[in-house]
């Protein structure tokens, strides 16, 4: 993305209306729009009414002009207010690029959002209002997206961000007394604010309106199923930690297979789980229900009772496969249906991590069938606030104080990612690219 140039891109809906709007940003705005627009803009902030002149046009026109800083993007921003003709729009947007040369150019998708969040106008968390606000499905996400425009979640996330802050102090400042020393930190003093953060986080994300139908998919089952090496697998790198011990999971942890398909690995079920075990369990199901659907993954040697879960099922994907010696048989994907109370329309997998048997028919399969929308306003907050929960998670279930300060700057790390202020550059063009034109 460069800063510094003009930009420019239509910015009403596409195809023939009565009005359109073009928008520019950027230090040749105003020259360029005066290449086109009769009177000449001032060099304040106005509402011109005028003429349009291109070619063997000449048609009534709306200009506003806004100086920098005091723009939706922090820059010259100039808005042309035209008749709704695509062809007119072609033409202007030609006669202002023959006028003005180098330095202008069409916006990328989300380019004017970008440049208010890089110029300070927003953060990401208000960029990502902008984004529900244009795509909300009902009015709770629209309501949702006013409010973060406004600063709602990035003063919410703040305060907790600030507790958790002033968690990781008093650690880092107990660290240098011993137990019983007069200036060592009671246990209380830094899990106490810690659980409510936690709790805060939690809140927050049952605030937040619900994901798209799409690529989010859960992978629920007992522990030790196979569903850390079968995401592992799926995803091409070891991303999770595997090992034979049940209960070795106890986050939630989104990998992409795909810029619009992903999966959640979480805690599986345990027949005797700890406070800890259930902890963790309550983050997947609370989480859980955020995803689109679920991929049941078995081991068909320890089959799970059926699923208690809200999520639709997606697939059956039976693991190991590598042990069995021989394909997958109807009458043994029928037992399983059976066992778990699976109607015959739900497809099933034969896979195993070991040898990578099945596993190109279940990528191909989910990139096929768990397509997320590429306009899914609040995702980048969703899995944000999903890496603070499972770090706080961690660090709450420490038996020390010096084992939860890794989690907690994990923790803070995420919630920088929400308003922008960790430092973000890698993730720009995947967020804005979600946008359309002249946002």
């Amino acid at each position: 993305m460069v800063l510094g140039d003009t930009i420019f891109a239509v910015a009403s809906p596409k195809g023939s209306g009565e009005r359109a709007v073009l928008r520019l940003s950027g230090p040749l705005s105003t020259r360029a729009a005066s290449a086109v627009f009769v009177p000449s803009l001032p060099a304040v902030r106005a509402q011109v009414e005028g003429e349009l002149l291109v070619g063997a046009f000449r048609v009534p026109a709306l200009a506003l002009h806004m100086p920098s800083p005091r723009s939706y993007t922090g820059e010259d921003v100039v808005e042309l207010h035209v008749p709704g003709s695509p062809m007119l729009c072609a033409a202007i947007e030609a006669a202002m690029v023959a006028a003005v040369g180098n330095g202008l150019r069409p916006a990328r998708p989300g380019e004017f959002t970008a440049r208010a969040c890089q110029n300070g106008r927003l953060d990401l968390a208000q960029a990502e209002g902008v984004l529900m606000l244009i795509h909300g499905a009902d009015a709770a996400a629209v309501a949702a997206g006013a409010s973060w425009l406004r600063g709602g979640l990035s003063a919410a996330v703040a305060a907790i961000r600030s507790r958790v802050q002033d968690t990781l102090a008093l650690l880092e400042l107990g660290l240098d007394f011993e137990e019983g020393d007069t200036g060592a930190v009671p246990d209380a003093a830094w899990r106490t604010p810690l659980a409510l953060a936690l709790e805060e986080v939690l809140a927050l994300q049952q605030r937040l309106p619900m994901a798209l139908a799409g690529g989010e998919v859960l992978l629920l089952g007992r522990s030790n199923a196979g569903k850390s090496s079968l995401g592992n697998a799926l995803a091409g790198h070891d991303t999770l930690l595997v090992d034979a011990q049940p209960g070795t999971t106890r986050d939630v942890v989104r990998l992409e297979l795909s810029a619009h398909t992903a999966v959640w690995d979480a805690p599986g079920d345990l027949d005797e789980p700890t406070a800890i075990d259930r902890a963790a369990l309550q983050l997947r199901d609370h989480l859980g229900g955020l995803a689109a659907a679920a991929l049941l993954v078995v081991d068909p040697d320890d089959l799970p009772p059926p699923p208690i879960s809200s999520l639709p099922i997606l697939a059956l994907v039976l693991t190991k496969s590598d042990r069995w010696g021989e394909p997958l048989s109807e009458s043994l994907l029928a037992a399983v249906r059976h066992r778990l109370r699976q109607p015959p329309h739900v497809p099933g997998f034969a896979t195993s991590a070991h040898t990578g048997q099945g596993l190109g028919e279940l990528r191909a399969f989910l990139l096929r069938h768990a397509r997320t929308g590429a306009r899914d306003a609040g995702a980048p907050v969703r899995h944000a606030l999903v890496r603070a929960a499972t770090a706080l998670l961690r660090a709450a279930s420490a038996t020390a104080p010096e084992l939860c300060s890794q989690d907690l700057q994990e923790a803070l790390r995420a919630f920088d990612d929400i308003d922008g202020s960790h430092g973000v550059e890698d993730l720009l063009d995947r967020i804005y690219g979600r946008f359309c034109l002249g946002k």
